[in-house]
């Protein structure tokens, strides 16, 4: 569990489609340069096991959260996913739009993305960490030994997000699309399809219509995480 494997993909392997009709295909290289950089940016903020990054993901799982769960749990910190923020000390994560909730009000630091593809920048106040610009100055290569030892908790469950199912080490096959946030059992299987290769679609607020759309056009779905619309 680690971008060993995804640093050495070509083709696009996650695969982002907005409600807006935004649309992104990111590589194996360029995913592990994104988490990379967030390496960095957090890092900044102590980034190691004293780190909690809570993400409350208020509309649904985006690339540039997953990319930032990614980089806190690769680089030994933790990852809280729920509605309630945690007790102890923690940094928030939001879309733009999300970053005055009452949920993040107590976060030491809350970094804002703009959700939009091409968005370069989130227009955020000096109080707020603005990820879309702040990140990009960050290098592609991480400083530090990415262990893996991060603590992943969805829902109030601590998730075994290292365990494979699967001794086989060739790339997963198929794709792995998600039209919300996975469910708490389906982060392993999810964050292991990723780092090993497989092709990862994540949309939101998507109706059906579009979505048979989108699995028409990228292939063959393997399998759906998430609550999915029926």
């Amino acid at each position: 569990m680690d971008l060993s494997v995804i640093a050495r993909t070509g083709g696009p392997v996650l695969i982002w489609r907005g409600p807006d009709f935004d649309r992104l295909d990111l590589t194996g290289p360029v995913v592990s340069n994104w988490v990379n950089k967030g390496v960095g940016l957090f890092g900044d903020y102590d980034l190691g096991p004293e780190f909690t990054l809570f993400a409350p993901l208020p509309e649904g799982l985006h690339w540039r959260e997953l990319v930032s769960v990614l980089s806190v749990l690769l680089a030994g910190g933790r990852v809280v996913i729920a509605n309630e923020a945690p007790d102890e000390d923690f940094m928030a994560l939001v879309p733009f739009g999300h970053e005055d909730d009452d949920q993040v009000s107590d976060a030491d630091e809350v970094f804002v993305f703009n959700p939009p593809a091409l968005a370069l920048s989130t227009p955020v106040d000096a109080d707020f960490v603005d990820v879309n610009s702040a990140i990009r100055a960050y290098p592609d290569v991480a400083a530090r030994r990415l262990d893996a030892s991060g603590i992943l908790e969805v829902d109030g469950q601590v998730i075994d997000w290292t365990k494979s199912e699967s001794t086989d080490a060739t790339r997963p096959q198929g794709l792995l699309a998600s039209n919300s946030t996975p469910l708490p059992g389906e982060w392993p299987r999810f964050l292991q399809h990723l780092l090993g290769g497989g092709e990862v679609l994540l949309t939101s607020r998507v109706d059906d219509a579009r979505i048979t759309d989108l699995a028409a056009g990228l292939g063959v779905v393997h399998g759906t995480l998430g609550t999915w619309t029926k």
